[in-house]
């Protein structure tokens, strides 16, 4: 995530450079397909990731919202300022806990991330399916599919341009 120009900001100023992040250019990354073809691709609808999507898969691409970064904002605490680091993580674990401060809560993530999956078992079962979304999500998403027999690599800071490769090896 590329960082705000300054670093001590009011919950006001974090939460706009939430949006203006959201809809960044993206920074240019060596992709290394490790030699993987994919039938189909979804993405995410957010710019980032489909100029991603558009620069990898050659085919049509299939975006939804269902792919989206979890959206993080501020808790609400007037006029002081903090660390961009610290508002990030107070917007985390207030999206852990539920807190009404978040657009997004926890549980309504896990239930995109189950539509998701739901996508990729129903309609891509037999396909080798290219997926583009964005980092936290991403860590959702891995969690509902290694629960439902998906294997691949752990993946605890998830990189710009990096490939994770999950297989389903379920029943």
């Amino acid at each position: 995530m590329r960082r705000p120009k300054r670093a001590w900001l009011t919950a006001e100023q974090f939460n706009a450079w939430m949006d203006l992040y959201d809809y960044a250019d993206i920074e240019p990354a060596d992709f290394d397909p490790n030699g993987q073809e994919w039938d189909e691709c979804i993405s995410s609808d957010l710019p980032r990731a489909a100029a991603t999507a558009g620069g990898i898969f050659s085919g049509t691409v299939r975006y939804t919202d269902k792919l989206r970064e979890i959206k993080f904002a501020a808790v609400n605490l007037p006029g002081v300022r903090l660390h961009y680091n610290l508002w990030l993580l107070l917007g985390r674990l207030a999206w852990y806990f539920g807190h009404r401060s978040q657009p997004e809560g926890r549980q309504a993530t896990e239930h995109r991330a189950r539509e998701v999956a739901d996508l990729l078992q129903t309609e891509y079962s037999a396909a080798n399916v290219l997926t583009v979304t964005h980092g936290a999500f991403m860590q959702v998403l891995v969690k509902e599919l290694r629960t439902r027999g998906y294997k691949g690599s752990r993946i605890l800071h998830p990189r710009n341009g990096k490939l994770y490769l999950f297989q389903f090896e379920g029943d």
